[in-house]
Parts: C-alpha cells; sequence; structure tokens
C-alpha cells in the first residue's frame, strides 16, 4: 500500500503549483500634487508592514517624475504610501505588472 501511495504522489508532484518567481519592475512617479514628495511607500497588499521607503533621501518635487525600482516582486498589486512636506499621507494601490507609471495628483 505505502508504494502505490509513493509511486502516485511521484506522479502528482510535477503537477503542484509552482511558487511565482520574484523580479523586478520599475514604476515612474509623476508628482502632480502641487506638494513635494518626501516618502514613498509600496508593499504587496498582503504583507502587513510597510516595506523600505522607496525614494531615501531624494525629495520628489511637484511637477517632477522619478523611477522608482520595486525588488522581489511575486504579486502585482501593491499598496502605496505617500509622504508629503506639508505632513499629508495619502494611500494608493497600483498593479506593478501592467502599470509602468503612477501619477499623484491632487
Amino acid at each position: 500500500m505505502k508504494a502505490a501511495i509513493l509511486a502516485m504522489t511521484t506522479i502528482l508532484l510535477p503537477a503542484l503549483p509552482v511558487a511565482a518567481e520574484t523580479g523586478t519592475e520599475t514604476l515612474r512617479l509623476r508628482n502632480r500634487s502641487g506638494v513635494d514628495l518626501v516618502r514613498f511607500f509600496a508593499s504587496p497588499v498582503t504583507d502587513e508592514f510597510w516595506r523600505d521607503d522607496l525614494l531615501g533621501d531624494y525629495v520628489l518635487g511637484s511637477g517632477r517624475n522619478v523611477d522608482v525600482t520595486i525588488r522581489n516582486v511575486s504579486e502585482c498589486f501593491y499598496d502605496l504610501l505617500m509622504m508629503f512636506a506639508d505632513g499629508a499621507v495619502v494611500p494608493g494601490r497600483v498593479d506593478v505588472c501592467k502599470a509602468d507609471s503612477y501619477t499623484i495628483e491632487p
């Protein structure tokens, strides 16, 4: 009996889904908010915590663009958190697999 189960398991294993590979996505941020963007976070919607600030020490002035790199992408939908020089904190969401840019508007 154990041999039959082992044989069936060996046959079925290749059909099991494999975890998605991780990749890198680049997203062009367009700041049209009228206020400088000082911090920008992007984390998969399934993550409980925010990942690192993708701007680092860079400040994205209003009317400017910057490309940010999102690493270890294993799913497409990301929650965004944007912090502005005037103290405003604004959430967002983007499909990083389909979108090549994200425009921040008032």
